[in-house]
């Protein structure tokens, strides 16, 4: 009998004869028995030395590849934004490596802790504040820490901050397939998270020696899978096409946690109403004159929208970045909704922006389409489920996540999400007459 910790299924549906497949993938999970009774039975392969996973995706293909062929293939779709497991179990003096199992940029991060505080006993502690990661540890020393730092917030047996850093930072984690390795020198519950994503967090429980682990290696591999499976699952939600006509586009998401913190899944692709995967072979189909609602209904990731010269370009016009807000074309504003407006005329050049040339100049943007952060109460105690913190945080206002294009000519337009382009996010759009 052949082994397999968890089985993939995808259901296949026919739209306008070309096969989807991604929009609709079901995800069947099944722990063999055989799976299970290693678990149990078979004993940590390295001795204090385990192994974890910084972020995922499925399918997992093209590593490094064309942002194109991803969209083609469906490589990548499905983005595993997490620590997979995200809480471990270690004696002191173990150590840690996580390995970057995805195209998409995570960096490894330990902030200061300061001792735990008690509940009722003010005032807390002050923890380190979120950084960026390119600024990382920079307080407690240099912005990033050497491969194989060992973490100790007393700053006793370690550094007191340690930081893995990414690709836009020269860090370790650099590409796919890069690891990362932290020592823990010092008993404690440990924090970890990911500078890029916010909502990417974890938990590490160092132990005396002599204490009895819960889970072996692999016991943690077996997580790790199920995990993959829960979280890269069921990411288009049933019914999209309640919400109104077919001229509707969507970018989708869920968080889910464990014991160790938050996880959270993001479809790296741009769907339909009916929850299909718009694609080259497979567009978005409009009239000229029909406006076409773009909206970001996943929880955690930001994305845009990006018809013609990207904002990052510096051989386009208006720079400014993915947070700009621009149209070259035709009028831009923002409707009484909240939700943002532009138009796409004739003339518009690129209408594919890897097919452009000296004189194509023509940007559209809607700048960043994010969910808003939640409120959060001060003291241990959280309110409506949301983390407490020191110091209560204001109340959001509602935050940008629709944009209208009005497309008033004939042609097949690409578009793209700034931020995650390079993982096959892009989108095509046929209007007809």
């Amino acid at each position: 009998m052949r082994c397999s910790a968890v089985q993939f299924r995808r259901k296949q549906i026919t739209r306008g004869g070309a096969m989807k497949s991604l929009g609709s993938m079901q995800f069947t999970s099944t722990i063999r028995w055989c799976v299970l009774l290693a678990v149990f039975l078979v004993p940590r392969l390295a001795l204090g030395q385990w192994q974890v996973r910084a972020g995922s995706q499925f399918p997992d293909c093209l590593a490094g590849g064309d942002a194109d062929q991803k969209l083609a293939t469906g490589c990548q779709a499905r983005q595993v934004m997490a620590f997979v497991p995200n809480e471990i179990w270690i004696h002191e003096n173990d150590s840690i490596t996580w390995k970057l199992a995805t195209d998409e940029a995570h960096t490894v991060t330990f902030l200061y802790e300061p001792p735990p505080a008690i509940v009722g006993v003010l005032p807390y502690p002050a923890a380190q504040q979120r950084a960026s990661n390119g600024i990382g540890c920079t307080a407690y020393g240099s912005a990033m820490s050497p491969n194989e730092s060992a973490y100790d917030p007393s700053g006793t047996l370690g550094l007191q901050c340690v930081h893995s850093g990414a690709a836009a930072s020269g860090g370790a984690l650099a590409a796919y397939g890069n690891t990362y390795t932290i020592k823990f020198p010092a008993q404690g519950n440990f924090k970890f998270t990911c500078l890029i994503h916010s909502s990417m967090n974890g938990t590490v429980h160092v132990l005396d020696p002599s204490a009895a682990l819960p889970y072996t290696q692999l016991a943690y591999d077996a997580q790790t899978v199920a995990q993959i499976a829960n979280i890269a699952g069921n990411l288009v939600p049933p019914g999209l096409f309640v919400y109104g006509a077919n001229a509707r586009v969507y970018t989708v998401g869920k968080i889910v946690s464990t014991g160790g913190g938050w996880q959270y899944g993001s479809m790296f692709r741009f769907v339909d109403a009916l929850g299909n995967v718009i694609t080259k072979s497979a567009p978005l189909r409009v009239h000229v004159g029909q406006t076409v609602e773009f909206a970001n209904i996943d929880p955690a990731e930001p994305h845009t929208i990006t018809f013609g010269c990207p904002t990052d370009d510096a051989d386009c016009p208006v720079g400014g970045g993915p947070g700009a807000f621009v149209d070259t074309s035709g009028l831009k504003g923002t409707a009484a909704d909240g939700a943002r407006y532009a138009v796409l005329n004739a003339g518009f050049d690129p209408a594919d922006e890897t097919n452009r040339d000296a004189n194509s100049k023509d940007e559209i943007n809607s700048g960043l389409l994010i969910a808003g952060a939640q409120d959060r109460a001060n003291g241990i105690s959280p309110l409506s489920g949301t983390p407490g913190t020191a110091t209560p945080l204001a109340q959001v206002s509602p935050t940008l996540v629709r944009f209208n294009v009005t497309f008033n000519a004939v042609g097949k337009y690409r578009w793209i999400c700034e931020l995650h382009d390079e993982i096959g996010m892009i989108g095509w759009v046929n209007v007809v007459p």
